[in-house]
């Protein structure tokens, strides 16, 4: 099934969402899949467990870690703290007329939620509960204006529909369940911060914000992929929970990023500079 026609099956109803814009994603996938394909080249045994199946032990112990590392969950009280954040920002920073938008933005981040809560029940019941703070400090940077709000949803949103992308194979049937859905989702959501990214481009001013505020931005999203010479990266892709490396998938990240930033006439920033995992 296609991701159009699986998003043809939902009834959105006769009023536009979001003022018309929304669903970013319908757009960008109308001619062509929008993201490189992410395919693995390493030999590796064919593994596949759905939900209620006996997990290995080291299988478990690095699907628990890529759970937490997604954090959107019903139950995770930092998603939800997270979502306030969002909420906030668009009643602070973002113009009246594109409100809805964010609005539209929340409730499908927590649609996501319930989606990733029934993936946690599964695997560990008492997981589904937990409380787990989002760790990468991408999370946790100061968004003090609409621009760096628009660069946080281009650039993170970005990286979980790449992740997503990396689920389309994944030997854990449940994700691999989800994975379009979400992929899709995410890539709109980056979306919408690309179309704040053109609004606020439009005067000098704000190239100017912009253009300072990159920097950071760019570097705290390359960073979100991890280490390159991370010692699990070859445990994930041989149980089939990934399907190529830390380095592969920030490199196709980086090319993508980079073309969409040139088509705004942005300068980009040293991808060095400000790094913290390499």
């Amino acid at each position: 099934m296609s991701i159009i026609t699986e998003a043809a099956e939902f009834d959105y109803g006769k009023t536009p969402r979001g003022g018309g814009l929304w669903p970013f994603w319908r757009k960008s996938y109308a001619d062509a899949d929008p993201l490189p394909e992410l395919k693995c080249e390493v030999s590796r045994p064919d593994h596949e467990f759905d939900d209620g199946d006996e997990l290995p032990d080291e299988y478990r112990l690095l699907l628990g870690k890529m759970l937490r590392h997604e954090g959107e969950r019903a139950g995770n009280k930092s998603f939800l703290g997270l979502m306030g954040v969002c909420a906030e920002i668009a009643e602070v920073f973002i113009p009246a007329e594109y409100r809805l938008v964010k609005a539209e933005y929340i409730a499908e981040e927590l649609k996501h939620a319930i989606m990733f809560h029934r993936i946690a029940v599964g695997f560990q019941t008492d997981f589904a509960l937990q409380d787990v703070p989002y760790a990468h400090y991408a999370f946790h940077l100061p968004r003090e204006s609409w621009a760096d709000d628009a660069l946080f949803h281009f650039f993170v949103d970005l990286n979980g529909a790449f992740h997503a992308r990396d689920w389309r194979e994944s030997s854990y049937v449940p994700l691999r369940k989800i994975a379009h859905t979400i992929e899709r989702d995410e890539l709109g959501h980056s979306e919408m911060g690309y179309f704040f990214l053109g609004e606020i481009l439009g005067t000098a001013r704000g190239r100017r914000l912009v253009q300072a505020l990159l920097p950071k931005w760019y570097a705290a999203a390359l960073d979100m992929f991890g280490r390159s010479d991370s010692p699990n990266t070859p445990k994930f892709i041989q149980w089939g929970l990934k399907a190529i490396s830390n380095a592969e998938i920030r490199a196709a990240y980086k090319e993508y990023v980079d073309r969409k930033l040139g088509a705004l006439g942005l300068d980009l920033p040293d991808e060095r500079h400000g790094r913290r995992f390499l």
